[in-house]
């Protein structure tokens, strides 16, 4: 192993059960093929069997990767946890979520290019690595924490280290918990914050003193030094907020001006995206687009800071927030819920919650600690409180209409699903992708006149668009009002969606930060092209010579090694890629991500399920089914998955 270049040459096996420590050599997961980050994830899971367990059954395995790029100077450090999600619904899916900050990059130099978590332990632990040396220690005094003081007590005692940890959200199985390192590098989807807390597993602590070899430093060099001048992050407000603000006025001026001190990134990264605020009285911490969304609801910038802070400490899950508090807002408004009902069921009134008041403070408070404690009917899901909610307050298909336009597929939050590219993504997914794929789909989904910086550049930039994936004029894809009638683009969708799911696939390997893959550096210059950078990178530091379309290949494997899983383990079928009903039964308006226009949003059913079979087919797999072929599966060296997915077809499982 001393020869590789860019990976570290093995991946740590922890059984916490039987505290059985093992290190298995890189290569034995193929990763030319399969990369890093999800797609080493993905075929480890493969090749354990793709464990048909619930996910807080000891046999789930906690999957964390990083890839060949981590650890190096650039926006690289990044990891990927795939396990089987508690957060998922009606069924438990094994999905994915990165994170950044500097534990990624430890781990890399400590040795390692993945960790494998199985078991469960008999009483509260914690993993400390320290290059070559594995322990599990007690965690007793460390139980009961919030994420901050564990990190504070952790760091203490192993000056140095990073520690990933999970909060009292995980402790108690919140199937909203986030796992986390620092104050907001998080990997928020999935409920994997839960997944440790049912493993007894506290934090994992990391110091590393190695380094990563690479192939072609000085290539690797100058192509850095060359991306960092074609591509400095954004001024104004999209500096501030990493996007477009969402909040409103109030919050952005408040905040930024008087509470926003300096800009922070994670380790190695020149793109320092994430804000840094001290706000006196209440807290200080890193914060980014989805931190300030409680501004939706609060209007005040100081109460949303410390509703910020108290979800981060607790492990809570920001998006998922977000939603539950939209969806409590929105049954309110429609007179679904009563002030009296709310009493009832357990929550705090709607009315004392927006605003900005001090018993909206303590309203937020009394809501995020029974969600983190166990105690309120939302620490199990939205999906999951629905039914007690339902049973409680009654008018089930009201309710229900409401739950299903903002949670429409996988139990998870949307984004957006007027945005035909991602809908269909999240459809075949198993877990809404939004936040995973904000820059592919700013290219592929929202259309040429919602990016470029120019507005003499629209039409060069449609043209592009309309000629790489063939739908009309490059327009938006946005569903959108003309004349009062709801239009929206169906032809061309499959094209952008395939490319979304594959380049995503590779970035989420490498891996690379999401951020990074901006529009702007999709169009302009095209030598400098992301794909190409990729590349050219890849190539450098590991030595191993893949053009654009050889490493986008990568990404397709990952991709259709992912839906192997969902066929071997859920049976997923075409039938499984779709939304609740509401989303086709109702015009509802949706908010456009970058014009912040509300826009009248139907998804049409029949046009759909069409654009659906010009997926399949594009995608080569069986158009009745939604199952990889045989063909493709070969086409992409996979062999012995066409051949396992033969072997379940034929025992019908």
């Amino acid at each position: 192993m001393s020869g590789l270049c860019g990976w570290a040459g093995n991946v740590l096996q922890i059984d916490l059960t039987d505290r059985g420590i093992a290190k298995i050599p890189t290569t034995d997961y193929e990763p030319e093929k399969f990369i890093g980050g999800v797609g080493l994830n993905t075929k480890i899971f493969w090749d354990l069997g793709c464990p048909e367990v619930a996910a807080f059954d000891p046999a789930n395995p906690l999957l964390i990767s990083v890839g060949p790029l981590t650890g190096l100077p650039g926006p690289f450090s990044r990891a990927e946890v795939c396990s089987i999600a508690p957060q998922s619904y009606p069924r438990e899916l094994f999905t994915y979520s990165g994170f950044g900050g500097k534990w990624p990059a430890e781990l890399k130099y400590a040795g390692y290019d993945g960790l494998v978590v199985l078991g469960r332990a008999d009483r509260p632990v914690y993993i400390l690595i320290q290059d070559e040396a594995v322990e599990i220690r007690d965690a007793g005094d460390l139980w009961g924490l919030d994420m901050f003081e564990t990190q504070r007590v952790m760091m203490g005692d192993e000056p140095g280290a990073s520690v990933l940890c999970i909060g009292p959200a995980g402790e108690n199985l919140s199937r909203n918990a986030v796992i986390a390192n620092e104050t907001g590098s998080t990997a928020g989807q999935g409920g994997f914050g839960a997944v440790m807390g049912s493993k007894n597993l506290k934090a994992i602590s990391v110091r590393g003193t190695g380094s990563v070899r690479i192939a072609k430093p000085d290539e690797f060099l100058g192509l850095i030094a060359g991306r960092k001048a074609k591509g400095q992050w954004l001024t104004g407000a999209s500096q501030v907020w990493a996007r477009k603000p969402l909040c409103g006025g109030q919050v952005e001026t408040e905040m930024v001006g008087k509470y926003r001190k300096k800009f922070a990134g994670c380790y190695g990264c020149p793109y320092q995206c994430i804000g840094f605020y001290d706000v006196p009285g209440v807290g200080q911490g890193l914060a980014m687009c989805a931190s300030w969304w409680l501004g939706f609801f609060v209007q005040d910038g100081r109460t949303a800071w410390e509703g910020t802070l108290v979800a981060q400490k607790l492990g809570i899950n920001h998006y998922e927030l977000l939603g539950l508090m939209w969806f409590l807002s929105q049954l309110f408004m429609e007179g679904l819920l009563a002030e009296e009902e709310w009493a009832e069921a357990g929550l705090p009134p709607i009315s004392e919650i927006v605003g900005g008041t001090d018993a909206g403070r303590k309203a937020l408070a009394v809501l995020m600690d029974g969600i983190a404690e166990g105690t309120s009917p939302f620490s199990a899901g939205m999906a999951r409180a629905l039914s007690r909610l339902v049973d409680r307050v009654g008018r089930e298909d009201a309710v229900r209409r409401v739950y299903e336009l903002l949670f429409p597929a996988h139990g998870y939050t949307s984004h957006f699903y007027g945005w035909l590219p991602l809908a269909l993504h999240a459809a075949v997914d198993s877990r809404d992708p939004g936040n995973s794929t904000d820059a592919y789909l700013s290219f592929a989904g929202c259309g040429a006149d919602a990016f470029v910086k120019d507005p003499a550049d629209v039409a060069a930039a449609a043209a592009a668009i309309a000629e790489h994936f063939g739908v009309p004029g490059g327009r938006s894809t946005y569903a959108h009002p003309s004349g009062g009638e709801v239009e929206a683009v169906y032809e061309g969708i499959e094209r952008q969606t395939v490319w979304t799911q594959c380049n995503q696939s590779l970035k989420n390997s490498l891996p690379m930060c999401n951020f990074f893959c901006l529009p702007d550096q999709l169009f302009d210059p095209p030598e400098m092209d992301i794909r190409i950078f990729e590349s050219r990178v890849f190539s450098a530091v590991t030595g191993v010579d893949m053009d654009v379309e050889e490493l986008w290949r990568a990404g397709e494997r990952i991709w259709n090694l992912r839906r192997a899983v969902m066929v071997k383990r859920e049976g997923r079928t075409r039938e499984d890629d779709t939304f609740h009903d509401a989303i086709f039964d109702t015009v509802w308006m949706d908010m456009h991500p970058v014009t912040e226009e509300l826009l009248p949003t139907q998804i049409d059913r029949d046009r759909f399920e069409a654009l659906k079979d010009r997926y399949y087919e594009l995608c080569g797999w069986d158009r009745e089914r939604g199952w990889p072929t045989r063909a493709k599966l070969e086409e992409l060296d996979m062999q012995d998955v066409a051949d396992e997915l033969e072997a379940v077809d034929d025992r019908g499982d």
